[in-house]
């Protein structure tokens, strides 16, 4: 204290804030002025401390104009065991602050106090909601089954009527929208997990959607998560379902895709009666024409080579036609051919001419329906060699084989028999839609049967029939040499996928699928519950 001369001239004392007249120190003022240590003994704590005269009383009372006296501070029983924590200036820090742990961590200071775990389970502190899951990253995987297209995203918006339909090029998905993925080469789909139950198209058994064993599928997870396993679901389908033990996702093949997942494929989004009406359209169609109709494998963008084809043989018909061009002069002659061997350019000029508007017309509607499917997988300069190479070929066979010597050929017959070939080993499992004549019945057929027996047809007729209208010949060599160029076609397409991707196939991994080991896990079919 210091001394001073009062009002009357008396000498009188100012006390420092804390002290009483008698001299006696507030501790929880002393203990907040570290720098008069004096007046306080150290060693003891601020529980131990005894009141001045001052304080003394009954509890919670004290003198007029004093403030309310607050409960005493438990003790910390953290303090001894902590280090000193220092001010800005490096001077020792006051009191703990009780409410930094809950502050942010912009304006909590430093300290090494452990925040208080019971916070948010005490009377007006709202708990925090979850962190929501972290949307899944976009796939960038190569299709774990035919190996020929990366994964592409297909958008899916449930309707107003309950029914899914599938985004245009232009609409934007929002939220609540799904997302699949699929490959456009073999209609395979990635469904990740509770997609499935999300489509509602079928009931499998919730045990299935949990199992993590089974027998390796050959194929790798989009997910980059190794091999996916195989499971049967009897009742349902008869091909096993592939399935990631880690990701719980689900490969589902073309077929299969029918079965489980309808609403993402482009027949089971539209309406029944309409799909009726097509298909009495095609039936009437049909039995005119007998043609065939592919509908469980449409066209993968605008086939841009074909039609050029297109427009290039119906420009040479037009103009033999109007008798610009002699088309005689361009047909092959087996047996002008082999007397004078200058006249060998016919074996190729003969596929850009056409006898009539039946004959050009059925050739471009084969080449439309086999040859806009080819040229997604071949690519533009692998598919014109292969359709002149088929021309060129099947006409050299039909050169030397026929006994039709001196009977002309022209046509575009064995160049689109070569697309065909290839077709049937691209897409043997596609379906085309066929009437069977006389009894008018819509059948669909898979491919590898409809070209199978068309080839058949091909060898009999050239083996035993006497018609020499017909480049018999000329079928079967471009047949044979497309069926021969589509297997290192597909591998070269194969490996230049896996380059493109995150996430390789199998088949572009090693070289082949590996083969299966082992009997595949059953699945019993069940009602999800409710």
């Amino acid at each position: 204290m210091t001394q001073g001369a009062g009002p009357k001239g008396q000498v009188g004392e100012s006390m420092s804030p804390g002290t009483c007249s008698k001299g006696h120190v507030d501790p929880g003022v002393a203990a907040s002025r570290p720098g008069r240590s004096g007046l306080v003994d150290p060693s003891a704590s601020s529980s131990s401390m005894r009141l001045g005269p001052l304080a003394k009383g009954p509890p919670g009372r004290g003198r007029a104009g004093d403030p309310p006296a607050r409960a005493a501070r438990p003790p910390d029983l953290l303090a001894p065991h902590l280090p000193p924590e220092t001010g800005s200036k490096g001077q020792p820090a006051g009191p703990p602050d009780l409410l930094a742990p809950h502050l942010p961590p912009t304006t909590r200071p430093p300290s090494l106090r452990p925040p208080d775990l019971l916070a948010p389970h005490l009377p007006g502190d709202v708990p925090q909601d979850p962190p929501a899951a972290a949307p899944l990253a976009p796939l960038s995987a190569q299709c774990p089954a035919c190996s020929l297209h990366a994964l592409v995203a297909v958008h899916l918006r449930r309707a107003t009527n309950g029914r899914w339909r599938q985004l245009g090029a232009r609409e934007r998905p929002v939220p609540g929208d799904l997302t699949l993925d699929t490959c456009p080469i073999c209609f395979g789909v990635w469904l990740d997990q509770g997609e499935l139950d999300q489509l509602g198209d079928a009931d499998v058994d919730p045990a299935f959607l949990k199992t993590m064993v089974g027998r390796s599928a050959g194929r790798m997870c989009p997910r980059g998560h190794g091999f996916m396993n195989e499971h049967l679901l009897p009742g349902m389908l008869k091909t096993p379902v592939d399935r990631c033990p880690r990701c719980r996702g689900l490969w589902l093949d073309g077929d299969e895709r029918h079965a489980l997942a309808r609403s993402t494929t482009p027949s089971g989004q539209e309406d029944p009666k309409l799909q009726l009406a097509k298909r009495g359209v095609l039936w009437a169609a049909q039995v005119l024409t007998q043609l065939p109709i592919e509908v469980d494998n449409p066209r993968r963008g605008i086939p841009w080579v074909v039609l050029g084809l297109g427009v290039l043989l119906l420009g040479c018909y037009v103009a033999s036609v109007l008798g610009l061009v002699y088309a005689r002069e361009y047909a092959l002659v087996a047996g002008k051919v082999l007397a004078a061997p200058l006249g060998g350019y016919t074996v190729l000029t003969h596929g850009f001419f056409h006898a009539d508007w039946f004959h050009l017309l059925f050739n471009l509607y084969f080449l439309y329906v086999f040859g806009k499917n080819v040229e997604h997988v071949f690519g533009r300069p692998r598919f014109l060699i292969l359709y002149f190479g088929a021309g060129l070929f099947g006409g050299l066979l039909q050169l030397l084989l026929t006994d039709a010597t001196t009977t002309p050929v022209i046509g575009a017959s064995g160049a689109i028999a070569g697309v065909c070939g290839a077709y049937l080993v691209i897409f043997p499992r596609a379906r085309l839609l066929q009437t069977l004549p006389l009894v008018y019945v819509q059948l669909k057929i898979p491919a590898w049967i409809y070209l199978g027996a068309w080839v058949g047809f091909q060898a009999a007729m050239a083996a035993f029939s006497e018609a020499q209208q017909f480049a018999w010949f000329s079928h079967l060599g471009g047949f044979a040499l497309g069926a021969a160029l589509a297997p290192p076609v597909l591998r070269s397409v194969c490996r230049e996928v896996g380059e493109t991707v995150r996430v390789k196939s199998a088949a572009a991994i090693f070289g082949k699928v590996p083969r299966r080991r082992g009997p595949p896990i059953v699945v019993q079919p069940g009602r999800r519950s409710a």
